[in-house]
């Protein structure tokens, strides 16, 4: 919904290509501090309530807190004196009121660093204690004020007030999930001391961990710089697209993966290697079945869902065009993002971040080369299949040293994929020839395409079903099971 207002009130003009510039560091570098510290913070404080008493973990807290908050001072003040020179770096193809515009807008956005990393403290810790709740609600809130401020700040003082709205978003989450953390007995004061040996493990911890989650992040930054020099709305289009191929990695992917990693992290911390692989196994199996058939929806719709969730407003027939490509070439990376998302959690659970480091520089490495390369012949559209195929990169090299497919009788890979493969190609035809029977890229309306468009889904999701029935994976036939059950519970109530 928030990219649904942004593209009706600016489309692919040039004040959004300037807003996504500035985004740049507040939004995606800075934002993945959030999640080192987030997700470091789990198997660390799982640690701490298994051998420590309640004051030290306290005070491990505390500690954590005191070094956030100077850190991101130290930042702010930084970005805020050198943001033009950042900007320079990161906008090459940007210049006069365009480049004046993005600086003034990332000193506007800068200090979010410090509520990112405040709130990847506070998720990190409810997370730990199974609260799921309040983390979750956490982007909720920041996207109802994104959505708010877009209509209102966006109306009144045009993109800028799309900066401040961020601003404003960014602080919101803290109001969600500090409340929770007082009542979980938790609070946040400042410790001087810097003297617990977890905060020194953290650090540790958090600078691989930086790196391995910088992979997406970095990818985006070199496209937007590359992007910055090419026609107007090609930052746009990118990051438009880029968002839907991200809403089932963030939606489903992330749902799924969060109470896992937890669970990992407790069995590991107790030991209990046999349960750990046996779920190990199950998430990465549950993540490739959630993930094929979007990835087909997103491949062989583009047009008919860009036209039904963006055309409206300023987002213009040209902007359909140019998104609907990208969105194409960002859709062959799906899965690899959904799994390498998934996998990099696997060694975080056992505390290892080295390892997913090594394999993210590979990957940044791959998507630069291919983005200078790619960008030559295909503009745009090879800015995304670059950075595409770097997912697949780090996602192989993830897969062979988490789950060891060749030697691990448990994943029964090669059949897996066998059967996935057939399942998944058949679905495609038929989404295919739904969506020349329904004539989807040229339905008028938006009823109409709507009606079209989920019908589309739903049949080629039933079939898919079906597929996966027949090939008899055991995921089907669990959800089945539970099905059955709670339809058992049901009528026993009802009697």
């Amino acid at each position: 919904m928030r990219e649904i207002v942004m593209a009706a009130y600016f489309g692919t003009s040039a004040l959004n290509d300037a807003w996504l510039m500035a985004s740049v560091l507040p939004n995606l570098l800075f934002s993945t501090i959030n999640g080192a510290i987030s997700v470091t913070v789990v198997p660390l404080m799982t640690q701490a309530d298994a051998q420590l008493s309640k004051r030290s973990v306290q005070n491990f807290i505390n500690e954590v807190f005191t070094a956030i908050v100077l850190v991101s001072t130290f930042l702010i003040v930084f970005g805020e004196i050198f943001a033009p020179e950042l900007m320079r770096l990161v906008a090459p193809g940007f210049h006069h009121k365009e480049l004046a515009l993005t600086v003034s807008m990332t000193r506007i956005m800068i200090p979010t660093i410090l509520f990112w990393g405040l709130a990847g403290l506070v998720v990190g810790i409810l997370q730990e204690r199974e609260e799921f709740l309040y983390p979750a609600l956490s982007p909720v809130a920041i996207n109802i004020v994104r959505i708010a401020t877009i209509v209102t700040l966006g109306h009144f003082f045009s993109i800028q007030g799309v900066a401040v709205g961020f601003l404003l978003s960014v602080l919101s989450q803290l109001f969600v999930t500090i409340p929770a953390l007082k009542r979980a007995g938790l609070h946040l004061h400042f410790r001087w001391h810097f003297s617990h040996p977890l905060l020194r493990k953290m650090i540790r911890m958090s600078g691989p961990f930086f790196v391995t989650s910088s992979v997406g992040t970095l990818g985006v930054i070199v496209d937007r710089i590359l992007a910055s020099s090419l026609v107007t709305g090609s930052l746009a289009a990118l990051n438009y697209s880029y968002v839907l191929v991200q809403i089932p990695v963030g939606l489903l992917i992330s749902s799924l993966t969060t109470p896992i990693y937890t669970r990992l992290a407790q069995h590991q911390s107790h030991h209990d290697l046999l349960t750990y692989r046996q779920l190990a196994m199950r998430g990465f199996r549950l993540v490739i079945l959630i993930i094929v058939p979007i990835t087909l929806w997103f491949m062989i719709l583009s047009i008919p869902i860009l036209r039904l969730i963006y055309q409206h407003g300023a987002f213009s027939n040209y902007s359909t065009r140019i998104t609907a490509s990208t969105l194409l070439f960002w859709s062959i990376g799906l899965p690899g993002f959904g799994l390498s998302f998934y996998l990099q959690k696997l060694f975080f659970a056992t505390q290892d971040t080295k390892s997913p480091a090594r394999f993210s520089i590979i990957t940044i490495l791959f998507n630069i080369v291919g983005d200078l390369i790619l960008v030559r012949f295909l503009q745009a559209d090879g800015l995304a299949l670059a950075t595409a195929l770097a997912a697949w990169v780090n996602t192989t090299l993830l897969t062979i040293k988490a789950l060891n497919p060749r030697h691990n009788s448990d994943l029964l890979f090669r059949p897996f994929v066998l059967k996935i493969g057939i399942t998944a190609g058949i679905t495609a035809v038929v989404v295919y020839g739904l969506r020349e029977w329904f004539s989807l890229d040229y339905i008028h309306g938006f009823f109409p395409l709507a009606f079209a468009l989920s019908s589309t889904v739903i049949v080629s999701a039933l079939v898919y079903l079906t597929l996966l029935t027949l090939f008899r994976f055991p995921e089907i036939r669990e959800l089945l099971r539970r099905l059955l059950k709670n339809r058992h519970k049901l009528q026993s109530s009802e009697t």
